[in-house]
């Protein structure tokens, strides 16, 4: 079976039409990642001596680590002076004031606001703001108990659990993980390639009519079947992780750092409400694996639809009209208050910031659970039931029989 399998995967997968797309996606992910750091980032000036990038890393040695009542001091004997002096608009415009840090004393209260008091402020009153969740959250849970609401009891312990304790203790560099966590860009280009991969994997045997003469081969059949699907996961799963690994590499190379990657995950403002209590780094390894439930599911439906023609042009057609409706749907409910369309959309599993960034949960079995571990449950029992589907519906191998009869 496993020669099977690598000679599935070989002769489907490693085409030169597939390894050229792979090369020509990966390249423009990494250049729109690039255009991205260019266009967005501030610290994106070059590297003279007054720059934003030279003064804020220059700045980042003194004020990075433990955030403490004598670091903010200090900050703010820095920029307050500077909010005083900008206040009435009528300080110098001037771009070479030697007074200065960047030249220009708007310049400097701007780099000074955006990237240490805004962010350090947050990081020092979300401590407050997550105690205030908790201690809401064990009254409600304490209400709903002496009103026998079990449900709601059990979702406002679980939203305690979640959020008492909860602190950022250290001021990092964030700014490269906030555009990392929110880039779609190469979903899309993961999603064109591996629907491209999987048309062909029973489409081009039936083109050339080679399927019927699998069916008195030895390992014919459903065995060529079962080979097909395994080798189509792993051409998904590689496809998915390589995506996700080239987007970490690509930001880190743009940006020039890795820093802020042992944050906690709401660290983030957009992750303030994050469901998961861990790191960036750990929610890097989380999103990949979320990504590759989310693009295994929909692999397998695109499998069990494209076996059922002879010709690629029309499954293609249907499949990337599914994958449309599956990209509109999830894009549309994304924010909305209907939790189960975005369980049931495994498209969620691919921007699963929207699952993952919101603590939100549905009522199973009486029980609440987080929108993400209900979404993986059934990502992975939808996947396994079209596999089955597949499997099954597969044409019997007729060498058995034909042995008997002789």
């Amino acid at each position: 079976m496993i020669r099977l399998i690598r000679y599935e995967l070989i002769k489907q997968f490693c085409k030169r039409s597939i390894l050229a797309l792979f090369a020509v996606f990966s390249l423009a992910n990494l250049c729109k990642i690039y255009v991205e750091y260019r266009s967005y980032s501030y610290l994106a000036d070059g590297d003279g001596a007054r720059s934003w990038h030279t003064v804020y890393w220059q700045l980042y040695e003194e004020y990075r680590g433990g955030i403490t009542p004598e670091k903010i001091e200090r900050l703010l004997a820095v920029y307050q002076p500077l909010v005083q002096a900008t206040s009435d608009m009528t300080a110098s415009t001037a771009t070479d004031d030697p007074n200065t840090m960047t030249g220009n004393l708007y310049s400097d209260r701007n780099l000074l606001s955006k990237y240490f008091v805004t962010p350090m402020q947050y990081f020092y009153e979300y401590r407050r703001m997550a105690e205030q969740v908790a201690t809401k959250a064990r009254q409600n849970a304490a209400l709903y108990g002496e009103r026998e609401a079990v449900y709601r009891q059990r979702e406002s312990a679980a939203i305690y659990n979640l959020y008492a304790g909860r602190s950022i203790p250290a001021f990092a560099y964030q700014e490269m993980c906030n555009y990392y966590l929110n880039y779609d860009f190469s979903i899309v280009l993961a999603l064109m390639l591996c629907l491209y991969g999987i048309i062909g994997t029973f489409v081009s045997e039936k083109e050339t009519q080679m399927d019927m003469l699998l069916l008195v081969s030895p390992c014919g059949g459903r065995k060529t079947a079962l080979a097909k699907i395994l080798a189509a996961t792993l051409f998904l799963l590689f496809t998915s992780l390589w995506f996700c690994l080239l987007d970490l590499i690509g930001f880190a190379a743009s940006f020039q750092t890795f820093e802020g990657m042992t944050l906690p995950i709401f660290a983030i403002p957009n992750f303030a409400k994050a469901s998961v209590n861990i790191s960036i780094f750990q929610y890097v390894l989380l999103s990949a694996a979320l990504k590759c439930a989310g693009t295994w599911e929909i692999g397998m439906l695109w499998l069990l639809v494209s076996m059922f023609w002879k010709n690629a042009l029309l499954p293609f057609v249907i499949n990337f009209a599914l994958c449309m409706a599956l990209i509109v749907s999830g894009a549309a409910c994304a924010y909305s208050n209907f939790f189960w369309t975005k369980v049931l959309n495994p498209y969620s599993l691919l921007t699963n910031r929207v699952l993952l960034g919101n603590t939100e949960f549905v009522n199973l079995g009486g029980f609440p659970v987080l929108t993400w571990q209900a979404a993986v449950w059934i990502s992975l029992t939808a996947g396994l039931v079209f596999a089955a589907m597949i499997y099954y519906l597969s044409a019997e191998n007729c060498h058995r029989y034909i042995r008997r009869t002789k």
